[in-house]
């Protein structure tokens, strides 16, 4: 694609780096392959100074909450904001987070004309409900949220599972389907980065190696994840769990693991991984992705630890399984520990285990070039329909 056919586009985000999720690096991402900035809140003390990156990135005024790595962008504050989007030459806003940046690019987006596409990422009333302990408010703000998506010109959903989740919370209107896209390029020291992956973290050689990886929350599941653990290590010493990520819940996580009488023989907690190299590794190292979150969308994990060829086990039904084609490219079992417990050693007991995990590399990632490729398709689609909607509005008033 060349620089002069990109369509330029500001994408927002509520939280940006060095938060690191799969919202994060799907904005990134966006930016790195388009012609893109990024809005985002100041996440840290001289924000602007401390990340350098390829591509504008305009920062909100901010209000960072308070022994929290998460900040709240406050634009409506912002005298300048509108000014620096504008010298941008936008074509197309692309909101991620349906906050107060969400409905800042809705408000500029009319006022300036320009189209307006929302993409629905996360569970936004399942992450409420997690922080307020409230259904009532829950579903306020899940409505405020639905009425953002429905105020866009376009509505994407990274599948039609994701999609029909927005739907059951009230929206109307349509939505396009628009997949993630993951590095798909499979490195060539592959056995050098297991290597060290295994030295850095002290992975036990011979055994059978389950990796989550994933913000440390407890609505991820992680502990329907230990009580499977309990249960394979009560049947056999053969299996070995590592927990790659960090999060609010990370040390209750752990007491819990250790409640269980999990053992160091038999899980490692082994937090942020920030390099890429030790986090390929780790991928390299394992034998499954155990990833039973029901809270996920399209999780960027399950489509990495596709590109290197190891298959996932999910829960039955969660929109993460949406990828999934049971016994050929990955795994899906009931959320519970028996049930998982019963899955992995029947995944363990397969002949063609490596044959699925090729099966997954082959069918589940699509590379950041490519998606590039589809994502602009679609921008000049809702520009285009945009503009013949204006023209015809323009043309009845006359």
């Amino acid at each position: 694609m060349n620089q002069t056919d990109r369509t330029r586009s500001v994408q927002f985000i509520d939280n940006y780096f060095p938060v690191i999720d799969g919202v994060t690096l799907t904005v990134h991402n966006y930016a790195l392959h388009m012609n893109a900035a990024v809005v985002c809140p100041a996440m840290e003390a001289d924000y602007s100074g401390k990340y350098h990156f390829p591509y504008p990135l305009l920062v909100s005024r901010t209000a960072r909450v308070p022994f929290s790595r998460y900040a709240s962008a406050l634009p409506a504050l912002d005298a300048k904001l509108s000014a620096e989007i504008m010298q941008q030459s936008p074509e197309i806003f692309h909101v991620h987070s349906p906050s107060l940046l969400g409905n800042y690019a809705v408000s500029l987006g009319k006022k300036e004309g320009i189209p307006v596409v929302a993409t629905f990422h996360s569970k936004v009333y399942d992450a409420i409900l997690e922080f307020t302990k409230s259904r009532t408010v829950a579903k306020t703000m899940t409505r405020r949220i639905v009425r953002l998506y429905e105020a866009c010109d376009e509505v994407w959903a990274c599948s039609e599972e994701s999609g029909e989740t927005l739907r059951s919370y009230g929206f109307r209107g349509s939505y396009f389907v628009m997949p993630n896209g993951t590095e798909t390029a499979v490195p060539e020291n592959g056995d050098e980065l297991r290597e060290k992956a295994a030295s850095a973290f002290r992975i036990p050689r011979g055994k059978r190696v389950l990796l989550f990886v994933g913000q440390q929350i407890w609505y991820k599941n992680q502990r329907l994840i230990l009580d499977t653990l309990r249960l394979l290590c009560d049947r056999s010493d053969d299996f070995f769990l590592i927990m790659a990520g960090a999060g609010k819940d990370e040390k209750d996580i752990e007491r819990y693991a250790a409640s269980l009488n999990l053992t160091e023989d038999q899980i490692r907690f082994a937090g942020l991984v920030k390099d890429r190299d030790l986090l390929s590794g780790l991928y390299l190292n394992a034998d499954l992705l155990f990833f039973p979150s029901v809270f996920d969308n399209a999780p960027l994990v399950l489509r990495e630890a596709a590109v290197l060829g190891v298959p996932t086990l999910v829960t039955e039904g969660s929109n993460a399984a949406g990828a999934i084609r049971k016994n050929v490219n990955g795994f899906t079992a009931e959320a519970a520990p028996e049930a998982m417990r019963d899955e992995i050693l029947r995944i363990f007991s397969r002949e063609d285990l490596k044959q699925i995990g090729q099966n997954a590399r082959e069918t589940i990632p699509v590379s950041w070039e490519k998606l590039a490729e589809m994502v602009q398709a679609r921008y000049r689609t809702v520009i285009e329909r945009v503009r013949g909607n204006e023209q015809a509005r323009k043309g009845e008033r006359e």
